[in-house]
């Protein structure tokens, strides 16, 4: 076991039935409503004691700062902030898995389009690895595999022949033309070791990446065919898919825990791009059975979908919207209801799937929903606006 591990087992345990912790950082934050105290503890008991319960959840938020909740309990064990990640650059961090020692992944577009992969072990805010990456970089999508040893970090939108004023402007200032835009490009990076081992090309504007449970990566593509599948393996492309679809503009995909359907985003009058040659401009939700190899549904949106997230047990996925945060229900493709808060943060769930985790950046809050019902039960006060929660299954370390 590495000494990142140690360190982490050593700054989170619990007792009894109270959480408790020692404060993560230089600048640790220990909330009173989560009854957390600061205490020592044995590696070998700490370990033990969380044998068994599950997950914790990295919060990351407004200037650098990470908070730790306990998914299973709803308590928020201990945050910190502000750190130097506020001023590392843009950064969007991987959404599901850390590496095998427990550090958490994410792509960062420095001063001058420059891009580079980071890990963090966001118990200690230490800056693990620091990867560049070749290529100009606007928008950057990453995640992680199951196994924490390989991180598939996207390039998404490229267009090298256009100086930076163009490439950057707007679409009402400026589009770029379909045939000017260049294939995206996926680098696999060996998480332990911090060093790029490939590289792929991929469709025209490739815009995310997704881990199945079977290991697959899955894209969505803005343009060419709707979704792509890679055989991570041998890092090659299997199968495009939905190609009827090809000028949609595919945003986000994310994979049932079941492995039967994907939830597709697609946003492509948003105004981060400034490609050319979309067929639609209408915000959609769309489902793909990965058994059929066929569209079962479309939702229209009224505001352009974010990201979505399913429920542990697959039965339930959360989109993401500006004014609200859509519940479908996976085996009817029916709306349950709509979390009214705008601008909602990347969700979460309890390991046993009754608990939904919203961050409320409004708020400076994680609110807590009940699955099934959807009703809100709790508010996990932060001192730090929300932006995405990262589940760490504790049992895998």
């Amino acid at each position: 076991m590495s000494n990142i591990n140690v360190n982490r087992r050593d700054f989170i345990k619990y007792i009894g039935g109270a959480a408790v912790g020692l404060g993560i950082g230089g600048a640790g934050y220990l909330s009173a409503n989560s009854q957390v105290g600061t205490v020592t503890s044995e590696l070998e008991q700490v370990k033990e004691e969380l044998k068994g319960r599950g997950h914790l959840g990295y919060v990351f938020g407004a200037e650098g700062s990470i908070a730790t909740i306990d998914l299973s309990r709803g308590k928020v064990l201990a945050s910190s902030g502000p750190t130097w990640i506020a001023e590392a650059g843009s950064i969007d961090w991987c959404n599901h898995y850390p590496d095998a020692n427990g550090n958490v992944w994410g792509l960062v577009r420095k001063s001058g389009q420059i891009g580079s992969t980071i890990g963090v072990n966001p118990a200690t805010n230490e800056l693990v690895h620091d990867v560049p990456l070749d290529g100009r970089w606007r928008i950057r999508l990453g995640e992680t595999d199951t196994e924490g040893r390989y991180g598939y970090m996207l390039n998404g939108y490229i267009a090298d022949k256009y100086d930076s004023e163009k490439f950057n402007a707007s679409r009402d200032e400026f589009e770029i033309p379909y045939k000017d835009i260049d294939p995206g490009v996926i680098h696999k990076v060996d998480l332990l070791s911090g060093k790029v081992v490939d590289k792929l090309e991929v469709p025209k504007f490739c815009c995310d990446v997704a881990i199945a449970p079977d290991g697959r990566l899955w894209l969505a593509n803005q343009l060419e065919s709707l979704l792509t599948v890679v055989d991570t393996n041998s890092f090659t492309i299997e199968e495009h898919l939905a190609t009827e679809y090809f000028d949609y503009g595919a945003s986000m995909v994310t994979i049932s825990p079941n492995n039967d359907v994907a939830f597709i985003e697609v946003n492509s009058a948003g105004n981060w791009s400034n490609a050319a040659g979309f067929k639609n401009l209408d915000p959609i939700e769309m489902v793909w059975d990965i058994q059929a190899k066929e569209m079962v549904k479309e939702f229209p949106l009224e505001s352009g979908p974010r990201t979505s997230e399913f429920t542990p047990d697959g039965k339930y996925c959360i989109v993401r919207t500006r004014p609200a945060s859509i519940v479908y229900d996976v085996d009817s493709l029916t709306e349950v209801t709509k979390i009214e808060i705008e601008n909602t943060g990347h969700p979460a769930f309890s390991p046993d799937s009754s608990l939904a985790y919203i961050p409320n950046p409004g708020d400076s809050s994680v609110d807590v929903f009940e699955v099934g019902s959807f009703k809100k039960v709790d508010s996990l006060k932060l001192p730090y606006s929300p932006s995405k929660i990262i589940p760490i299954n504790t049992n895998n370390y």
